[in-house]
């Protein structure tokens, strides 16, 4: 009986350590406001046929120390600085992320600087289309993986956010 149920376990364990491959694990943001942040940030796991299956929500400095390397991440197995990888000078974009909803901070009246979006609380249409290339079709969609580190790096570019506020 005993030896049945080592059997078993161990069957159970091989099973599970062969699904763990059809996953990967990526960084990922969406714009739905929490209790930290107007922000929430993840880790997604994302099956072989592209479903997301599971995610994981981050504090935004867990987040941004692994997505530098600077702390152990399934997603970032290697320690690697994904975002210099791609040219993004460094995490301080991520400030300006709650700008492509919002036209202006909805919580802090003492901040004075301006959103990029069209509306107050969200993209115009216009807007959502240039964020649809990133993989955003819907504000609570996620932006993750390649498209999360384009989006950024698109944040940068100073011609890009001019024509995301003419929108």
């Amino acid at each position: 009986m005993k030896i049945w149920l080592l059997a078993l376990m161990f069957i159970h364990i091989i099973l599970i350590a062969q699904n763990e491959k059809n996953y990967i694990s990526v960084f990922a943001i969406n714009f739905q406001p929490n209790y930290q942040d107007l922000i929430t940030y993840f880790i997604l796991k994302i099956n072989d046929k592209g479903e997301i299956v599971d995610r994981t929500i981050l504090k935004r400095d867990d987040w941004v120390r692994q997505i530098v390397g600077l702390q152990s991440s399934i997603a970032n197995p290697e320690g690697k600085n994904l975002m210099k990888e791609v040219g993004i000078n460094g995490p301080e974009v991520l400030s300006e992320l709650w700008k492509l909803r919002y036209s202006e901070h909805p919580y802090d009246r003492k901040n004075t600087e301006k959103g990029w979006a069209s509306k107050p609380r969200c993209p115009s249409p216009e807007q959502m289309k240039m964020l649809e290339k990133f993989g955003m079709k819907t504000l609570s969609d996620y932006i993750y993986g390649e498209n999360l580190l384009k989006l950024l790096k698109a944040m940068e570019d100073p011609a890009w956010v001019a024509e995301y506020q003419s929108k």
